[in-house]
């Protein structure tokens, strides 16, 4: 006699996951005491006419702990095993809990709607930097009180690693294995080179988080950025998220040494951190036997350190790629003599300045490939040529195992090795080719994997582009198309500058460089927000959940 069928969803421990997840929302909301905190050291009015972030942050606190304790009180007794489904499940479920709690305290201190403030703060966490702020409709970056500035930068700060990467290596124990919520968040978060043990490669890549993000602060404030400027900006920095406290980006500052600080930290945020893994364990010798003091004798080459990098093929077609990208926009705009508006408001001719034009290359190449989205001038103003150049490289991102977003470059990689091979095959059929990235060969499952998510990301940039466009009539295709790129790479700026007839507030929308989204309706933005979710997981973690397998035995 055949055994009864499972029902759909038998298979999923719910308890558990609720366990999890309740220690997540609670360790969470602890962190909004942080913005209170620095609203008093700002000198904040909390109360004011229009707003009360006071009572609206301790609100969103109690909020956060209550949702967290019920979820913690429904598993707190379940002894089930926890397996790659419950991992799955709990991450995409982490970052859409977060992302509504993380927009209470802007919208019960009265400052936005729910739906701007979700999307203000689903942005932040996912690292996208795309703002409702500065519309007709929301109110400007600047007016904003400095503890919603911060909580902004915090969300940035935390989603940089990933919200369960990041209290993964200070929650204790809760009986489940970590290695399948540390492999369940977004591979952006590379494994190669890493301490087996998962709790111990989490604080290493939260030690060299620290470390960089310390570093950060120290040059913008060593460079004319306020001690609270300086951390907002190496939180957005370091997680390349975008979210600046000027209302014209960190170009405002009209500052050399700040531009040069950011473009060399996003270029440090956009590689693989496991490189930085390998590159500290080049000074393990010096500190052999337990020693307090270095051995200097033992200090590694330069060609030592440097081989770390050289030798790593998607870095090195990272650094390529930013090079020749680099190169060609100073070109572009050295030869266009457009006049360009900065963000201190002054308009530029580049055909007079060709410093002017490696400055303003060299800083939106470094924000885009990262996928921060800070602006020292307006690309709508640029000619179409390197709009098309920045865009291709936004849909293409990072290095895979940073905080970027995008498609990432050793995916890039693999899919021209195999567009190549396939050529080369096309000439010669029967030729037996191993596809290599390096020294390493790539099997034919991983390539599968890859081509299937670069699917994936052509349809779905091609359905939420229709979609968009449905939501947002006045938008044309290329607005609709890089407002879809921005949200599911994590980018912040899209391209588009349109009149704002029929709009709810009037005027002109401008959702580039230094605009807002804030002129779009609300089931646009909640849908943008939702994309930036699966972007950010990198589609497979969010895309499963629906699929009917994944709730089968």
């Amino acid at each position: 006699m055949p055994a009864p069928r499972a029902s759909l969803l038998s298979r999923i421990d719910f308890a558990v996951v609720a366990k999890v997840i309740g220690v997540f929302v609670m360790a969470f909301s602890l962190t909004m005491v942080l913005p209170i905190l620095v609203g008093w050291w700002r000198n904040e009015r909390f109360v004011t006419a229009d707003r009360n972030t006071l009572v609206g942050t301790l609100a969103s606190l109690g909020v956060g702990l209550l949702v967290g304790a019920l979820f913690w009180l429904y598993g707190r007794r379940s002894e089930g095993e926890f397996y790659r489904r419950e991992g799955i499940l709990t991450v995409a479920l982490v970052w859409l809990i977060v992302g509504a709690l993380g927009a209470l305290p802007f919208a019960l201190s009265g400052v936005l709607s729910f739906v701007d403030a979700f999307f203000e703060s689903v942005s932040g966490l996912t690292t996208t930097g795309s703002s409702i702020l500065g519309s007709n409709a929301t109110p400007s970056i600047q007016s904003m009180p400095p503890s919603l500035l911060f909580w902004r930068s915090w969300l940035h700060w935390l989603g940089g690693l990933g919200i369960v990467v990041v209290f993964l290596a200070f929650l204790p124990a809760l009986g489940v294995t970590e290695k399948t919520l540390f492999q369940a968040e977004v591979a952006g978060v590379s494994k190669e080179g890493l301490r087996p043990r998962i709790r111990h490669s989490t604080f290493m890549l939260l030690k060299i988080y620290f470390a960089i993000t310390a570093l950060l602060g120290l040059a913008f404030l060593a460079f004319g950025m306020n001690i609270f400027e300086a951390l907002c900006h190496s939180f957005a920095t370091i997680a390349t998220g975008g979210f600046s406290t000027k209302n014209y980006s960190i170009g405002e500052f009209d500052s050399i040494a700040i531009e040069v600080t950011a473009t060399i930290g996003m270029l440090l945020a956009a590689t693989n951190f496991g490189l930085y893994h390998s590159f500290v364990n080049q000074f393990k010798p010096m500190f052999h036997e337990r020693k307090w003091w270095p051995e200097w004798r033992r200090r590694p080459s330069f060609a030592q350190l440097w081989k770390v990098f050289a030798q790593d093929p998607e870095w090195r077609f990272y650094a390529t790629t930013v090079a020749v990208v680099m190169l060609f926009l100073t070109l572009v705009l050295a030869f266009s003599g457009e006049d360009v508006t900065g963000g201190d408001g002054i308009a530029r001719a580049y055909e007079s300045s060709i410093g002017r034009c490696v400055r303003d290359a060299s800083f939106q190449t470094a924000s885009l490939v990262s996928s921060t989205g800070f602006a020292n001038s307006n690309l709508l103003q640029w000619p179409q040529l390197a709009q098309a150049a920045v865009l291709l490289l936004m849909i293409i991102g990072g290095c895979s195992g940073s905080t970027g977003g995008g498609i990432k470059m050793a995916r890039a990689l693999v899919l021209l090795k195999l567009i190549g091979r396939s050529l080369r095959r096309f000439i010669r059929p029967r030729s037996v080719e191993p596809l290599r990235i390096g020294k390493e060969a790539i099997d034919l499952e991983t390539a599968d994997r890859i081509v299937a998510l670069a699917a994936c990301w052509m349809v779905i940039l091609g359905l939420g582009t229709l979609a968009l466009i449905i939501l947002e009539p006045r938008l044309d295709m290329i607005g609709s198309f890089t407002s879809m790129v921005t949200a599911l790479c994590n980018m912040g700026p899209a391209f588009v500058l349109v009149d704002g007839v029929g709009a709810p507030y009037g005027g002109v929308i401008d959702i580039g460089s230094y605009g807002s989204f804030g002129e779009f309706s609300a089931s646009s933005k909640a849908f943008m927000a939702f994309v930036m979710i699966l972007g950010r997981l990198e589609i497979y973690t969010a895309l499963i959940i629906v699929v009917p397998s994944f709730w089968k035995d």
